[in-house]
């Protein structure tokens, strides 16, 4: 059974109940039959904010939980997905200065995988309408499998009245190797932060990269491909109302750059931080709220979740092979 905290418009969030894991997702029906069904997945699939991460022999979801820790799933092909115990389960002391008074320990849409032979997790703790709230990092010598995790405290915070909110944290490189933290969620949307090679620490002053005043915009995620010669930066994320079960809007979309600074426009041109983003998924008659992506390195696989309207809204990991187009655009995955 896999416990999951729902999200709210304004990066507000709420824990649900525990819901029992869909045992198996097969023959689904989409909206479309031109876009390829979604791998059929089996085991333990409740999830939220899938964070998708690939080591040699071993597939990982680290994703938002409501009971304490960091929430893990593994895979040896992908398909086929187990449970995990939590990273910190129960949480750990410092969390409390960022939720209220008895409240348990929230950790959302955590960002994790390896930094050449260290593992490593961003994470957010924060509570339900609250700009209070930080970004942690945790690492682990040895890689991930090593499960040596060792808490760095937290590396960016925020508090009412600041600009953006410090959830949703994901690593990005460039094609040199610099590390960034792209991070936010409302507000003025999704920025990004030079971080230092050796601590993983952020190391330089922020960039707003998407904003999206109308619908809102969160969970930033950025690779790079190259295409006819031409390198690009891609901003994945997730726009709408999440956590409304069969009433949830989110929607997957992106924008791409020459720089991993920006600026980001979409397919027709908009700009990202003037609300643009071409979408890749929406809302199925059956599986609502698609959001909370991420990709394998290469882009060739995205995962993500979305809320199952027959099944009281319980939100289920998806996995989908991503095509790439001639002009270098990712095409829908749903």
């Amino acid at each position: 059974m896999t416990l999951t905290l729902s999200r709210l418009e304004g990066a507000s969030r709420w824990p649900r109940p525990a819901r029992a894991a869909l045992a198996a997702l097969a023959a689904l029906a989409f909206s479309t039959s031109a876009i390829a069904a979604p791998w059929t997945l089996t085991g333990s699939l409740g999830t939220h904010d899938p964070n998708l991460y690939k080591t040699s022999s071993t597939w990982w979801i680290f994703e938002t939980t409501d009971n304490g820790g960091i929430g893990v799933k593994y895979s040896g092909d992908g398909r086929a997905w187990t449970q995990g115990l939590p990273i910190f389960s129960g949480g750990l002391s410092w969390w409390k200065s960022y939720l209220p008074a008895n409240k348990t320990a929230q950790v959302w849409a955590p960002g994790c995988g390896e930094w050449g032979s260290l593992g490593y997790c961003y994470y957010a703790v924060s509570s339900f309408g609250s700009q209070k709230s930080a970004i942690g990092l945790t690492t682990s010598a040895g890689g991930i499998a090593a499960g040596q995790w060792i808490d760095q405290g937290a590396v960016v915070t925020s508090q009412a009245g600041d600009t953006y909110n410090a959830i949703d944290p994901a690593l990005a490189r460039t094609t040199g190797g610099a590390p960034y933290l792209v991070y936010g969620s409302f507000w003025n949307g999704i920025f990004i932060r030079p971080v230092s090679s050796t601590t993983l620490k952020p190391s330089g002053s922020a960039t707003n990269i998407a904003r999206d005043t109308a619908n809102g915009i969160e969970n930033g995620f950025v690779i790079s491909r190259a295409t006819g010669g031409t390198t690009w930066y891609y901003l994945f994320a997730s726009k709408g109302a999440c956590c409304q079960g069969a009433n949830s809007t989110y929607r997957i979309v992106v924008g791409r750059a020459s720089a991993i600074t920006g600026p980001y426009v979409d397919k027709a041109g908009v700009a990202m931080l003037s609300g643009g983003g071409t979408v890749l998924a929406a809302s199925g008659s059956r599986f609502k709220g698609p959001g909370g992506q991420s990709l394998l390195a290469d882009g060739s696989v995205m995962a993500w979740h979305a809320y199952d309207a027959q099944n009281n809204g319980a939100p289920v990991l998806f996995l989908n092979n991503v095509t790439w187009g001639s002009d270098g655009w990712p095409q829908a995955v749903w």
